[in-house]
């Protein structure tokens, strides 16, 4: 039996206690050999670069992060993938389709898409990985359903200034 992947939920409150975190989940991962990466949630950059400053320190493969329309800040994607990790967004429609709904269904209606498929579509098309959940098999499957058409740069620009 193997992880794919196990992640850091919120960091410490301070660089020390951080490093002691990430130490403990290096150990699991050369000890136990049962996880193959190492990631972490709701990680600012300072928070990553607590990590990072140990040269010999296994880097996390995700951040898993709140980026949706309705948050991304600015440079945050940039900064992640320069050190080569993917931000994941988790719950990343639960405070877009409220707000942002019917935009997002105009949108949608052009490719016969959703407003929920529009939403996790502008995600990937900005470089990261979304999560999800759902009861129903279908909502699921619509959920995954995004990567047969491309938001135009308008779009893309349109929904990114939704928050602003």
């Amino acid at each position: 039996d193997k992880l794919d992947l196990i992640m850091l939920d919120y960091p410490g409150p301070n660089e020390e206690s951080i490093r002691g975190q990430w130490r403990a989940f290096e150990e699991m991962l050369s000890k136990d050999k049962t996880v193959d990466d190492l990631a972490v949630s709701n990680f600012s950059p300072s928070q990553l670069d607590a990590i990072l400053a140990n040269p010999d320190a296994i880097k996390p493969t995700v951040n898993q992060l709140p980026f949706s329309l309705t948050y991304h800040p600015e440079g945050i994607l940039e900064y992640n993938a320069k050190r080569n990790i993917l931000v994941q967004s988790w719950s990343p429609l639960s405070r877009v389709l409220p707000r942002y709904g019917k935009t997002l269904e105009s949108i949608g209606k052009k490719y016969g898409k959703s407003s929920a498929q529009v939403g996790l579509r502008w995600i990937v098309q900005n470089g990261a990985s979304f999560t999800t959940q759902s009861k129903s098999k279908n909502h699921f499957q619509e959920d995954l359903d995004v990567f047969d058409f491309v938001l135009t740069d308008d779009e893309m620009t349109q929904l990114t200034k939704l928050a602003a």
